[in-house]
């Protein structure tokens, strides 16, 4: 099926998002990956279409929403979604995001928690707490990154993919949408400080933490310790993934994740 494609302005920016499935069921939301696209839940918006209303979107700098100067920026994901609900009538949804999608996903829910039936976290780790070490070795790769600009946009968008996919497939996907990743992207990579709010209390929804086998054990480490301190989440590890699970193995993803919704599901 087609998707219903749509947009939104924000701060002069056009916002494409696409719309598949049962616009009377459960709606789905899917935040990707830093530097790829929308097209990297092309195995998911395949799947759940038949079961839930799928919304996907290209984040601020990435894919049709490449963004000039200073316009509108990740800071400004959790207002864009709340828009984008409310356009299309939506009063609550399930969140799956990878990676820099997860953060969104965790912000979103922060801020705007009754919109927020469940949230799915991949390859992810908590904005609230338990997560220095971790930010930490971010910045390191955040140097990592200036460094390869610095030289080849060629090169920094083979480092990565390698690092983002274990599978051929995986890799394949990824690569797809970060051609469209350019340096002035960058732009857009601003205002996710505000993100990261301090808590102790446990998140009031019920959280899926799912990891690829083969990501960095400092994922699995985050992982595990979430998991600990979240009493309504479950956390999962799939077998020959990598960062990006659901493009590595997006059977085992799409099986997984179909069961954790269908045991919160409103009108599945």
């Amino acid at each position: 099926m087609e998707p219903i494609v749509k947009s939104i302005s924000c701060k002069q920016t056009p916002i494409t998002y696409y719309i598949w499935g049962n616009s009377n069921a459960d709606t789905l939301l899917l935040l990707h990956p830093a530097f790829a696209d929308h097209t990297i839940f092309e195995p998911q918006t395949a799947f759940f279409q038949n079961r839930f209303r799928v919304i996907a979107l290209d984040m601020p700098g990435h894919g049709e929403c490449r963004t000039k100067g200073a316009q509108a920026t990740l800071g400004d994901m959790p207002d864009i979604l709340d828009r984008i609900l409310a356009d299309n009538r939506i009063s609550s949804c399930h969140l799956i995001g990878v990676s820099l999608g997860s953060l969104v996903a965790q912000a979103f829910a922060d801020r705007y928690p009754r919109a927020v039936r469940t949230v799915t976290a991949v390859g992810g780790y908590s904005i609230h707490k338990a997560n220095d070490a971790i930010l930490k070795e971010q910045r390191k790769e955040g140097w990592r990154w200036l460094l390869y600009l610095l030289f080849s946009m060629k090169k920094f968008r083979k480092h990565v993919v390698s690092v983002s996919c274990s599978t051929a497939e995986g890799r394949a996907a990824f690569a797809r949408g970060i051609e469209r990743f350019g340096r002035k992207s960058f732009l857009a990579m601003a205002g996710m400080n505000a993100f990261f709010v301090k808590k102790d209390s446990p998140v009031p929804y019920p959280l899926l933490i799912l990891t690829g086998e083969h990501d960095r054990q400092l994922a699995h480490d985050a992982a595990a310790e979430l998991h600990r301190m979240e009493p309504l989440s479950e956390k999962i590890t799939l077998p020959r993934a990598g960062h990006c699970a659901n493009a590595d193995a997006p059977y085992e993803f799409n099986t997984i994740v179909e069961k954790f919704l269908l045991a919160n599901r409103a009108n599945i």
